[in-house]
């Protein structure tokens, strides 16, 4: 599987040829090593095949034009600025078409910054199968066009920093706010920590993909500060 997508994958097996697979995307002008260092915290027993893939390059409009690893092109950072609606659309396809060629295992997806929001879309929007979605520092993109929650929808979490100065506390509870009125699950915790990944958002992110498993996520927004 990870040779079919067009850029370069990080994996770590599972303990189990039939481990469950977990997705991680990594954020703006990163790379799947960011998301390979979360791994022994969120996933210290390998229970999961952790797969991360790489982004492709391209300009970044907010950057300047500069071209760096981004899953689409980001236009600006204000609450209610123009967004690359097809870019986003055409990076969840591709991302679609490649998780569909590893089979019927269930797989969970997840992400930082700009990988959280692209699993989120993919996931709510695209409608990807995902079995969950793990949003770490994100934002929820195309709102107002979010379709509400189906009887398959995935329960999210979504973990975001008091102290975020690229994508404020805002940028959740905004969000949060608009999924639940949709009728998603979400689960979300607030940490006193800036725009990054904490350890103690990972154990609570480990606790969540060990229901996930059981099925037994239920429907909750709650903050830890």
């Amino acid at each position: 599987m990870p040779r079919s997508w067009p850029e370069a994958v990080w994996e770590r097996p599972g303990r189990r040829p039939d481990a469950p697979r977990l997705v991680l995307l990594h954020g703006l002008g990163a790379d799947p090593q960011d998301m390979a260092g979360l791994t022994p915290l969120l996933d210290p027993d390998e229970t999961w095949q952790v797969l991360a893939p790489a982004a492709p390059r391209r300009p970044v409009t907010i950057q300047g034009g500069l071209v760096m690893p981004a899953w689409y092109d980001i236009l600006d950072l204000a609450a209610d600025s123009p967004e690359d609606a097809e870019g986003i659309a055409a990076m969840a396809t591709l991302l679609g078409q490649w998780l569909a060629r590893g089979g019927g295992s269930p797989w969970v997806l997840g992400g930082f910054s700009q990988g959280a929001a692209l699993s989120l879309y993919a996931a709510l929007h695209a409608r990807l199968p995902a079995q969950a979605v793990l949003a770490f520092s994100g934002y929820l993109p195309l709102r107002h066009q979010l379709p509400p929650a189906a009887g398959d929808s995935p329960p999210i979490f979504w973990g975001h920093g008091t102290r975020d100065s690229v994508l404020p506390l805002e940028f959740a509870q905004i969000g949060t706010t608009i999924l639940e009125e949709k009728g998603y699950t979400v689960e979300r915790r607030d940490y006193p920590m800036a725009h990054q990944v904490s350890s103690t958002e990972l154990e609570d992110a480990r606790r969540f993909l060990e229901h996930c498993l059981r099925g037994d996520t239920s429907a909750r927004v709650s903050t830890r500060k």
